[in-house]
């Protein structure tokens, strides 16, 4: 048995919970693009760091900024390796070039994913887009046509 065609009401009904759904996926990824733009902007941050260790040398008072605002005077004391996280609590001592290597990879890998992420906005955006012309033309049809009287 097949169903009956949905009337207008139904349809405007799931047009709308397309359209609700959408939004929430539009800010989903505006909220990614974002996380993903603030760790493209500390890598560039953290790799201009460790490029200025090739500035000093052992023995230099540098000022070593350990977050939130709070910096350390320390002695350096080798200005061409740094340790780097490899994460799950894993480090790994490098060469500064290695590290420069490592973060050029990672940003090339950021700037990937956001190019991925813009993309799957413009495409929801798209959906949001026909789904709220459907409901508009829905509308406009529904207000053209007489109302039905008791």
């Amino acid at each position: 048995m097949t169903q009956p065609p949905p009337n207008s009401e139904q349809l405007a009904q799931r047009l709308i919970a397309t359209i609700q759904a959408l939004e929430e996926e539009m800010v989903r990824g505006q909220n990614n693009l974002q996380m993903i733009d603030l760790q493209l902007q500390r890598l560039v941050e953290t790799a201009a760091a460790v490029r200025e260790l090739k500035n000093h040398k052992p023995g230099d008072e540098i000022m070593v900024n350990i977050g939130s605002g709070i910096h350390l005077h320390v002695q350096l004391t080798d200005n061409k390796r740094v340790v780097t996280s490899m994460g799950a609590g894993f480090a790994a001592e490098r060469t500064v070039d290695e590290a420069l290597t490592r973060f050029e990879e990672q940003q090339k890998q950021l700037t990937d994913l956001a190019k991925r992420q813009q993309e799957q906005l413009r495409n929801t955006q798209n959906q949001l887009e026909a789904s709220q012309a459907q409901l508009n033309q829905l509308i406009q049809s529904a207000q053209q046509q007489p109302s039905k009287q008791p």
